[in-house]
């Protein structure tokens, strides 16, 4: 339902949805004291009431605070909003209620899987005209569809950014392979995946032979198009649900879900013959207590094995 949310993020979503409750929860304090309430008093002191609550849960609880309660909100505002604009006698007054939906849209699109906030953005909206349909003010039309406009490029804005650093976050920026981070994500659910089904997860460390050797004979350039190159043909040769990270300067790691070590040497040997570069690698399957560390930790070990035997031969 909710993006994944921990650490610093768990305390910026915290923050943001205190400040979006408090908003809310101001604007309808206003309608009070200014007189302007569609619906009884009762009712927007009851809305005052959700949303001060709405506002202080989040800093209170912080990294376990539900995100869904904060989507239970989005819907409660959307229902609230509609039954004002469908009661209200003034058209001004029936504008003012939907004015903060493109804030809204904003918070879910940033918060929220697009799943999850496309439907609910959608949803507010077809609540709010719906409701508009029932009133006299058909004026208000051009206005409920300018912010609906509005809160459709607020929410695939934020979409759109939230997806862009999220890959700068989790990618390599020379190969696009994972970075250690990306890895970290994309481990925690393979293995989870693999312990729980008890599938096999075969795990390969890569380590390139020579890599100094090309950096110091032909430049840093030509290092960095061998790894971009490396990257490129595995990439191309493996299945859509492998995973390639590189976790140092020439050192990288592909994820193998379902896959047995005898068919994951397979694998990784035919990956080794058709690349360009020569490189070595260690192989690591899933045990029933393993953790990443533990399983990165085998293929390491089983990496420099290869590599002190591929010494010694030479």
């Amino acid at each position: 339902m909710a993006r994944t949310i921990t650490g610093a993020r768990a305390t910026a979503f915290s923050l943001v949805t205190s400040l979006a409750a408090l908003v809310i929860a101001a604007t309808a304090l206003a309608d009070l004291l200014t007189g302007s309430v569609n619906l009884s008093t009762v009712w927007t002191w009851l809305v005052v009431a959700a949303a001060l609550s709405i506002a202080v849960a989040p800093l209170l609880l912080g990294e376990h605070f539900r995100p869904v309660v904060a989507l239970y909100g989005c819907w409660l505002f959307g229902g609230v909003t509609s039954l004002q604009v469908a009661t209200g006698s003034d058209a001004i007054m029936t504008v003012n209620n939907l004015v903060l939906y493109p804030m809204v849209s904003c918070y879910l699109g940033w918060f929220f899987r697009p799943r999850v906030a496309r439907p609910t953005v959608g949803g507010l909206f077809v609540l709010s005209g719906a409701a508009l349909l029932t009133t006299d003010h058909r004026e208000v039309f051009t206005t409920w569809s300018n912010l609906a406009l509005a809160s459709l490029f607020c929410l695939e804005a934020a979409l759109y950014l939230h997806a862009k650093l999220e890959r700068q976050a989790h990618s390599d920026p020379l190969t696009g392979a994972l970075n250690r981070n990306g890895l970290s994500v994309q481990l925690a659910r393979d293995l989870s995946r693999a312990l729980r089904t008890g599938g096999p997860l075969t795990v390969a460390a890569i380590d390139l032979d020579g890599f100094k050797a090309i950096n110091d004979l032909h430049g840093h350039h030509a290092g960095d198009q061998a790894l971009v190159a490396l990257v490129d043909h595995l990439r191309a040769s493996i299945r859509p649900n492998d995973s390639i990270a590189r976790i140092g300067g020439d050192e990288f790691v592909v994820l193998l879900p379902d896959t047995p070590v005898a068919t994951g040497t397979k694998i990784v040997e035919r990956l080794q013959a058709g690349s360009a570069t020569p490189w070595t690698f260690g192989l690591a399957v899933t045990q029933p207590m393993d953790n990443q560390q533990s399983l990165l930790r085998r293929a390491d070990q089983d990496l420099y094995t290869q590599k002190r035997r591929g010494l010694s031969q030479a």
